[in-house]
């Protein structure tokens, strides 16, 4: 913590991810609020056969069942992987960003799911059981009956929730949650690496096989119209792959395995144009400091990035495969700041400070002709 709060650059890191989370936690306050607010109460008609569904206080997946399955379990899995060292190299960083991505993708899901449900105000196929309507009530000649017939308080928790149908909030919340590690999963194992192993196909499906039967118990208990879980389904998948993307690469990418590093590289850009950065132990670079893109022309310039992540940025210069998943970030960085690293060529070289390299040997020599990035030997 002290380390943080001494570093400019990692205090400024930290800030910025702050930011983030705070927004999270007012999303998530703002489906709260609405939450409480009545929905719109759509007409109906009382022979309509679709809304006489009997109603139930027991359901299948309850709300804190879904919280374990689509938040906890979500969160426990990324946190295995990503922090465990078992067949990936251990990273903070790619914790951090695997679990902000799912709360940023939960949030979300639940704030517009929200917001469609007090506007829309469908009826739930359980409507009629919960209204309860005289026996005498009919519909008029030419047209339909409101919410003013119903012998149930219209203002009751009952009441309230039974025009809520639409879209299913379980539904969405649930391929919002499984969905996430379904695309977080996918990253891991280089799904669409060209090679076809059909193992991953399956591995990917299993989070979505999830999601599909808390969907489906909607219907069972009669809380959802198919319709409502299906456009359910979609906005809790986009949400997730909207969420994926604001910290990991394209699924079709070769680095999409690690997440973005461009936001540390930004701070520290902004630092060294404000001529805030300093070095540790009295000038010298930090053991885990690296050298950002320099110009493939001997000893890189003294432009480290003082990054926190050491588990993430401290690659084997022996491991051909974390040499291409920095050349990937290598190349984000360059698109990013191209006046930074210059045009005239595409020689440009990623360097290790670490003490057991030495800093004037490049881990990765990036693109050729072609502006393919290839490994150094």
């Amino acid at each position: 913590m002290f380390k943080v709060l001494n570093d400019p650059f990692k205090r400024r890191l930290t800030i910025s991810y702050v930011y983030d989370w705070l927004l999270v936690v007012i999303m998530t306050a703002v489906f709260f609020a609405i939450d409480k607010i009545t929905p719109f109460h759509r007409m109906f008609s009382i022979e309509d056969k679709t809304i006489m569904f009997p109603h139930t206080e027991k359901e299948t997946v309850p709300v804190w069942l879904l919280v374990i399955i689509c938040l906890l379990i979500p969160a426990v899995i990324i946190g295995a992987i990503s922090l465990s060292g078992i067949g990936y190299k251990r990273s903070l960083h790619d914790f951090h960003s695997g679990i902000l991505g799912l709360c940023l993708g939960l949030s979300m899901t639940i704030m517009l799911t929200d917001i469609i449900k007090i506007t829309a105000g469908r009826p739930r196929p359980d409507m009629l059981s919960r209204c309860k309507p005289p026996p005498t009530a009919v519909d008029p000649q030419f047209g339909l009956l409101s919410v003013d017939i119903c012998t149930t308080d219209i203002h009751s928790s009952v009441m309230i929730d039974g025009f809520k149908s639409f879209p299913s909030g379980h539904s969405s919340f649930s391929f919002s949650g499984l969905g996430y590690l379904a695309f977080y999963i996918a990253g891991k194992m280089k799904m669409f690496d060209e090679k076809g192993h059909t193992y991953k196909g399956f591995i990917f499906a299993f989070p979505i096989i999830g999601a599909l039967l808390v969907a489906i118990s909607r219907t069972e208990d009669y809380r959802h119209h198919w319709q409502d879980v299906t456009i359910g389904a979609l906005l809790g998948t986009f949400c997730a792959y909207f969420a994926y993307r604001q910290y990991y690469p394209s699924l079709a990418t070769d680095g999409c395995r690690d997440p973005y590093l461009t936001r540390v590289a930004h701070i520290k850009k902004c630092d060294e144009e404000l001529g805030m950065v300093h070095h540790s132990n009295g000038g010298r670079r930090h053991e885990s400091d690296i050298a950002l893109l320099q110009p493939h022309h001997g000893i890189p310039k003294d432009t480290t990035m003082h990054n926190n992540y050491d588990d993430y940025l401290n690659h084997n210069s022996e491991n051909d495969t974390d040499h291409m998943s920095l050349s990937t970030q290598q190349h984000q960085f360059q698109q990013k700041y191209p006046s930074e690293y210059g045009d005239s060529s595409n020689h440009l070289t990623l360097y290790d400070t670490n003490n057991s390299i030495n800093s004037s040997e490049p881990l990765v020599t990036t693109t050729d002709s072609s502006n393919n990035y290839i490994p150094s030997k």
